[in-house]
């Protein structure tokens, strides 16, 4: 619906009030935004289109779009707080059906924080991400009031990957009805909420000193520079001179082995695309019963996420920079991965592709969150949740 407003309306109309909530109107639309195109892809003059009003009458509010992506990010911590102290903050139930309630009733997408903060100054970073410690505080003090023998390592743990399921329904499109979703997630939650005792990774030796070897292909040391930019600064931010200066090679050779930017991007998402099909296909080859598969393939993708210059998180975060036919592309193999998930479970039901979309999505925000990540205890939070819908 569009809004008019003096910034609008001819110079003979009467004048319109401005709405008292007008802010509020622009940050909604802009939280959504960001989260849906990513903020490289957002302008402002297409926020204020949204909201109705001209783009001067945006700058009136938000003198750029780095700020509004600051308040954006500042607002929807402020009002899921606001909603949390409402609630009995020694009952974990209860915060996570509010988060998740909140979530479905916002579209707010928990990831939004952590992967578009790079994009404000290192001030507004802090308070995005203080924000985002604050409302996953409030799970970890409710955990930490009914589970007393958990060390803080794993009550931060459990409330990171509670936080993250809680906020799963806006990150994933499915047909899955919201009262149906609603169980599935306390069903999830049951289970994160009363695990055991994490275990611990098992020592690791030192690390061998570095050979001082490098690629040898000038194709390669492209595409591990480029991975390194896109994931610390975002694919619209980094130019293809930046990627050849990484790499050490002139800008005047770049083009001698990728066309563009996009060209590179697509074989990042091409290799990690096929990184995961391989991982897959050698945990089954080895399975010796379904849950032994699940928890292999679960193994494969952790370890997959996590290793150096990893293109997992350029393959979630980055797809939407693609041409629409290379994104549909990249979508049908990101399906079809998730259906081999789906179909390890046993039951190809609505509530099991959640499930482990949810499970994905906490994987991948546990090895992003800035806590003691331990791989072993993630794999087996993520085990834990798949054997809910295990046959």
């Amino acid at each position: 619906m569009t809004i008019e407003t003096s910034d609008t309306a001819p110079a003979t109309a009467k004048k319109t009030l401005r709405p008292r909530n007008r802010k509020a109107q622009i940050i909604a639309v802009a939280r959504e935004q960001f989260g849906a195109s990513g903020y490289h892809n957002v302008s402002m003059e297409g926020i204020a289109s949204a909201v109705g009003i001209t783009a001067g009458a945006l700058y009136r509010h938000f003198p750029n779009k780095q700020e509004l992506l600051a308040q954006a990010m500042l607002n929807a911590t402020v009002s899921i707080i606001a909603v949390l102290d409402d609630l009995d903050r020694n009952d974990s139930k209860a915060v996570f059906t509010a988060l998740v309630r909140y979530g479905m009733d916002n579209n707010f997408r928990s990831v939004l924080f952590d992967q578009e903060s790079r994009n404000l100054t290192s001030e507004r970073r802090s308070e995005a991400r203080a924000g985002v410690q604050a409302v996953t505080n409030r799970v970890a003090d409710a955990l930490r009031f009914e589970r007393p023998e958990l060390s803080d390592t794993d009550v931060s743990m459990l409330a990171w990957a509670l936080t993250s399921i809680a906020f799963s329904p806006a990150k994933h499109r499915t047909t899955l009805p919201r009262k149906r979703y609603e169980a599935l997630l306390v069903t999830l939650f049951d289970a994160v909420r009363t695990a055991p005792a994490l275990p611990e990774d098992e020592p690791r030796p030192d690390p061998r000193p570095t050979s001082g070897f490098s690629h040898t292909s000038r194709r390669e040391s492209l595409l591990s520079a480029a991975i390194t930019l896109f994931d610390r600064r975002g694919y619209q931010a980094v130019t293809m001179e930046d990627i050849g200066a990484v790499a050490g090679i002139p800008s005047s050779s770049i083009y001698s082995y990728f066309d563009s930017k996009a060209e590179v991007l697509q074989a990042i998402l091409t290799r990690g695309n096929e990184t995961l099909r391989l991982g897959l296909v050698h945990a089954l080859g080895k399975a010796e019963s379904r849950e032994d598969a699940v928890a292999r393939v679960v193994h494969s993708y952790t370890t997959a996420v996590i290793a150096p210059e990893s293109a997992i998180g350029i393959l979630i975060e980055e797809s939407n920079n693609l041409s629409a036919e290379t994104q549909s592309s990249a979508q049908i193999s990101q399906r079809e991965y998730i259906d081999e998930w789906v179909h390890l479970l046993g039951s190809e039901s609505n509530e099991g592709r959640a499930t482990v979309l949810a499970v994905i999505g906490m994987i991948n925000d546990l090895t992003r969150v800035r806590i003691e990540t331990r791989q072993s205890a993630i794999e087996y939070l993520a085990c834990r949740i798949l054997s809910t819908q295990l046959v």
